[in-house]
C-alpha cells in the first residue's frame, strides 16, 4: 500500500499504520508528507490514485498529513510514532 501512495507526483514519503475502529476492529491510515515542491493534494485525492493500483479493501481508511516522516538513522519507520499519528486524527 506505501508505494501505491508514495507513487503520486506530490508524495514525498508515506508510511502505513493502524488504529482502532468501532466498525473494523482496526484500520489503516496512511502517514504522508508531501515533497518540498509538491502542489497540495487532497486526502481523496491519494486514495483514487492509489485504487489504481491496489484493491479497495486495501485502501487507507483517512490519510493523516505530516511534515516529515519519522525514521530510524537506518531509515527504517517509526511504526510506533506513525500509529500515534494515526490515532491523534480519528476520524
Amino acid at each position: 500500500m506505501e508505494s501505491a501512495i508514495a507513487s503520486h507526483p506530490a508524495v514525498g514519503d508515506v508510511v502505513v499504520a493502524a488504529r482502532p475502529s468501532e466498525r473494523w476492529g482496526q484500520e489503516v491510515v496512511a502517514i504522508v508528507a508531501l515533497a518540498e515542491d509538491a502542489d497540495e493534494v487532497d486526502a481523496a485525492a491519494l486514495i483514487r490514485h492509489a485504487e489504481s493500483s491496489i484493491a479497495r479493501y486495501k485502501l487507507p481508511k483517512a490519510v493523516v498529513f505530516r511534515t516529515k516522516i519519522e525514521r530510524s538513522p537506518a531509515g527504517k519507520a517509526d511504526y510506533r510514532w506513525a500509529r500515534e499519528q494515526a490515532i491523534s486524527e480519528t476520524s
